[in-house]
């Protein structure tokens, strides 16, 4: 029995030794391997799902294609790859998963329909969320194109030219679309052309006036120096006043959120976790409860939103 004690221990002692000293490389080499293969599972997966009509439909949604656009760039930080129709695939395949995980936790199979809802909700209001960032970055970028332009061509640089600087050295949120109508212009497409294209493309503060007056400057060669300094200080005073009403409505917005949010979670939390609760809810009378709170909280929210879009 001693014998055995001290074998054991030594075993340990090794283990451990080898660990901490020669075991940390091939460890990572392992795991870098693992990763590669389930990146490449992963991503066989993706693509497979993609092919179905479901995701295909999905994807050509405003909301959906915003959120799997969203998404697919989260994934590729972590190298993977993938297609709209992909992300989209993967984003559906995570809730399922998540679906199935929490009805083996709680046992039962209510958490499927409550992952299909969080998705339906969550879409939503993560492409909205992607929206509302992308107007922040365009209202932030927008002043720094004017400014750009105005010296570029009080500099004496002629209209492609400070087009292309600008698509090549903007922030991204405006870079493409500024690259896009220098490519325009070089393949020969008229002014006017060109800049109804970028109004069109690039919803942004500023935009219209920015290309109605580099169509007529290019028409009268007058100076636009002092037109585009002032907007954008118009553009940054805009920006101002949009930041200090988001403070000011914040309360209202929290309320909104709070009443939209919190019943839902409560019935979905108390559906998992309460066997009685569950056993309510299936008879006609608690479904029947359920469902007028749900419709008062919808009529909650209908009203809240048309205060805040009162207020805004």
């Amino acid at each position: 029995m001693e014998a055995a004690y001290v074998l054991g221990l030594g075993g340990c002692a090794w283990l451990g030794s080898f660990a901490l000293v020669g075991g940390g490389l091939p460890r990572a080499r392992a795991e870098g391997w693992r990763t590669r293969r389930l990146r490449r599972l992963a991503g066989v997966a993706a693509e497979r799902l993609a092919t179905l009509p479901l995701v295909h439909l999905l994807a050509g949604r405003d909301d959906w294609g915003l959120a799997a656009d969203e998404f697919g760039g989260l994934v590729a930080q972590v190298g993977l790859a993938t297609s709209r129709e992909g992300s989209c695939a993967l984003l559906l395949a995570g809730g399922f998963l998540a679906g199935v995980v929490l009805a083996l936790l709680f046992g039962t199979w209510l958490a499927l329909p409550l992952a299909a809802l969080l998705l339906a909700v969550g879409v939503p209001l993560l492409a909205q969320s992607t929206r509302r960032r992308r107007e922040r970055e365009l209202a932030q970028a927008m002043p720094g194109v004017f400014r750009t332009l105005a010296m570029a061509l009080a500099s004496g640089e002629t209209l492609s030219q400070a087009i292309d600087y600008l698509g090549s050295n903007s922030p991204d949120v405006v870079a493409p679309a500024f690259a896009r109508v220098s490519l325009r212009l070089r393949c020969g497409i008229s002014v006017e052309g060109s800049m109804n294209a970028l109004r069109e493309e690039l919803e942004a503060p500023g935009v219209g006036l920015l290309a109605t007056a580099l169509t007529i400057s290019q028409r009268t060669g007058s100076p636009l120096r002092e037109l585009f300094e002032h907007a954008a200080q118009m553009v940054e005073r805009q920006g101002e006043f949009q930041r200090l009403l988001a403070v000011k409505t914040a309360q209202v917005r929290l309320s909104a959120r709070v009443v939209c949010a919190l019943p839902a979670i409560l019935i979905g939390v108390l559906s998992l976790v309460s066997p009685d609760f569950r056993s309510g809810l299936a008879t006609l009378f608690g479904a029947g409860c359920v469902l007028v709170a749900a419709g008062m909280d919808a009529l909650a929210l209908l009203i809240i939103r048309r205060l805040m879009r009162g207020v805004l």
